[in-house]
C-alpha cells in the first residue's frame, strides 16, 4: 500500500461547489452594492473568503468579515447544497476504504458547511473524519489543518499520508506538514501553481489521481 491515510480537500477536489459559492458571492456584493467581476469569481473558490475579498477589494478585515457574513445569509440558504461530487471520486474513495487506508478531509470551508456538504454529496460514507474551522475562526491554515486531520487519524504526517487539493494552498500546507502533496487539475487550480508551489504529483484526472493512490 503507498500510503497509510489520504486527507481530501473539498471545495474542487472532492465536490463541485463553483455554483453554490459563485452565487453567495454575487449575493454579497450585490448588497453591499460592490463590482462584480465574473471572470474572477472563482478566486473566491479554495482560500478563506476573509482573504479573498480584502485582496481584490482593498477591504479591511472589518469589512470583509461583514461582507462574508452576508454572503453566508445566501450560501446557508441555497449555496451549500448546489454542488455535485466529481464523476469517480466516491468510488475511489470507496476502494480506498476498502483497500485499510484512513480517509478524512481538510477545508478551510466552516465545518458547520463542509458538514453538510459532505453528507450531501455521499462522502459521508467513506470518509472517517472532516476538519474544518468554526465560523469565525480567521487564521485556521491548511497546514493547521492537515496536522488536526492527521491527529484525528491517529497517525504520525509523513510521505505515507498524502493531501490532495486543487489550490496552491494545499501544496503549501501539505509541504509544511511534511507529507505528500498531490494537486489534481480538474478543479478549480492550475498545473502551473502546483509546480510553482513543489508538488509530490500532478493529477489531471481523478483516473491519474486514482493511479497515483492505489
Amino acid at each position: 500500500m503507498k500510503f497509510d491515510a489520504v486527507i481530501f480537500d473539498f471545495d474542487g477536489t472532492v465536490a463541485d461547489t463553483g455554483e453554490g459559492v459563485r452565487n453567495a458571492v454575487r449575493y454579497a456584493l450585490n448588497e453591499y452594492k460592490m463590482p462584480i467581476y465574473e471572470e474572477r469569481l472563482n478566486e473566491f473558490l479554495g482560500p478563506p473568503l476573509y482573504i479573498t475579498f480584502e485582496r481584490m477589494y482593498g477591504v479591511s478585515p472589518e469589512l470583509a468579515s461583514d461582507i462574508v457574513d452576508t454572503y453566508r445569509v445566501y450560501y446557508a440558504d441555497r449555496g451549500v447544497h448546489e454542488c455535485k461530487a466529481y464523476d469517480g471520486i466516491l468510488d475511489l474513495a470507496s476502494d480506498l476504504k476498502e483497500a485499510g487506508v484512513k480517509l478524512a478531509i481538510a477545508s478551510s470551508k466552516p465545518l458547520v458547511f463542509l458538514e453538510i456538504g459532505v453528507r450531501e454529496t455521499g462522502a459521508g460514507k467513506h470518509i472517517e473524519e472532516v476538519v474544518g474551522p468554526e465560523l469565525k475562526n480567521h487564521e485556521a491554515n491548511k497546514a493547521y489543518l492537515v496536522r488536526a486531520a492527521c491527529e484525528r487519524l491517529g497517525i504520525e504526517p509523513s510521505k505515507r499520508v498524502a493531501m490532495i487539493g486543487d489550490r496552491f494552498y494545499d501544496i503549501d500546507g501539505a509541504n509544511e506538514v511534511g507529507v505528500t502533496s498531490i494537486g489534481v487539475e480538474y478543479g478549480f487550480g492550475h498545473r502551473k501553481e502546483f509546480e510553482d508551489h513543489n508538488a509530490d504529483y500532478i493529477a489531471t484526472t481523478v483516473d491519474d489521481l486514482r493511479k497515483i493512490l492505489l
